[in-house]
This record gives structure tokens, sequence and C-alpha cells, in this order.
């Protein structure tokens, strides 16, 4: 999901800064259905080291605000990195730590009678459970096995990598489908 005006991205980071917090309205259906088109978000602002895989993280990826879930952290060429994904988006981003601006802590939706709508936490269901329990699984089995380490750019993964990326790919649609748009 992103934002659609350059003046939204100016107001969240101004926001941000003075208080540490921000309300925007996305746009778009990428994270369908975790988020939806018109939701206003709740957004803290969070260092990137402080997002934990499986958070919906706001960063700012070629120049647009996006609004999307964080899959993986790596270490590609000496930098760390950040790998985000909309829930119904097939397209990953990889990005730096320096692009992030926060976290959506929580959502409202309109009510149709007009009142006052009342935030509701979002970031934590199935897919956030899945991405943590893998990524918590990983980090200490590549101590171990040396060849479930993310190969370095240009570098052809191992076969115990390649395996371990095949086991993934079959189970992420159970957990983690995504719906037809």
């Amino acid at each position: 999901m992103s934002v659609d005006t350059q003046g939204t991205l100016d107001l969240l980071r101004e926001s941000l800064k003075a208080s540490g917090a921000g309300r925007i309205t996305v746009r778009g259906e990428s994270m369908h259905p975790t988020l939806q088109d018109g939701w206003k978000l709740h957004v803290r602002s969070v260092p990137a080291a402080a997002l934990r895989v499986g958070d919906i993280g706001v960063f700012i990826h070629s120049g647009v605000l996006t609004v999307h879930r964080l899959l993986w952290k790596k270490r590609a060429a000496e930098a760390d990195m950040l790998v985000f994904q909309g829930d119904n988006n097939a397209v990953r981003e990889l990005v730096t730590p320096e692009a992030v601006l926060g976290m959506v802590e929580a959502a409202e939706v309109e009510r149709i009678d007009g009142s006052a709508p009342l935030p509701f936490p979002v970031g934590s269901d199935a897919r956030a459970w899945f991405y943590r329990s893998l990524y918590r699984m990983h980090t200490p089995l590549q101590a171990v096995v040396p060849g479930l380490r993310f190969p370095e750019e240009g570098e052809r993964p191992g076969r115990t990598y390649r395996l371990l990326r095949a086991l993934f790919r079959v189970l992420e649609p159970v957990f983690s489908p995504r719906p037809r748009r």
C-alpha cells in the first residue's frame, strides 16, 4: 500500500519527528486483507532495528511512502538490509534501515453510523507468526549449519540453503496465502 501525495509524506515525517506518532490513510490493495483501502493507520516512529520480522513497517521505497510487512532481515555486502512485501503482492522490496520511518500499530475504519471509530491492533496475525517462527529457527541454525546462511551478492547458494528455500516456498502459501484480486 502506498500513500498518494508528497504532502502526506511531509506531514507524517513532521508528526513522527515532533511526537513519535502519526496517522495516515492508505490507498491500494497490496496489504489486503490485513489492511484495506481507506483505513486510517496509527504509525509509531521506531528505528529499523526495533522492527521484528512480521511487523508492518512504514518506509520509503523508490521515493514512495510504502506500508508492507517485514519478512526478513539480512546482511548483504557488509550492510544490513530489510526485506518487505505486501500481503497481497508478489514483489519484495529490499530496503535499507535508513528508509524506515516506523511501524503500524493500529487501524481505524469509518463507521457507517458516523460515530467515532475505535482503533484496533493490526500486524499480530498468522502471517506475522509464520515469518517470525521461520526467522527464529533460521538464525541459530545458520551458526551451526553454514550452508543455511544467505548467499552474498553473486554467490551461488549452497544445497542446504536451496532445500530450505524450496521448503519455505511450499509452506508459505499455506500460512500466508495471497488473496486473489
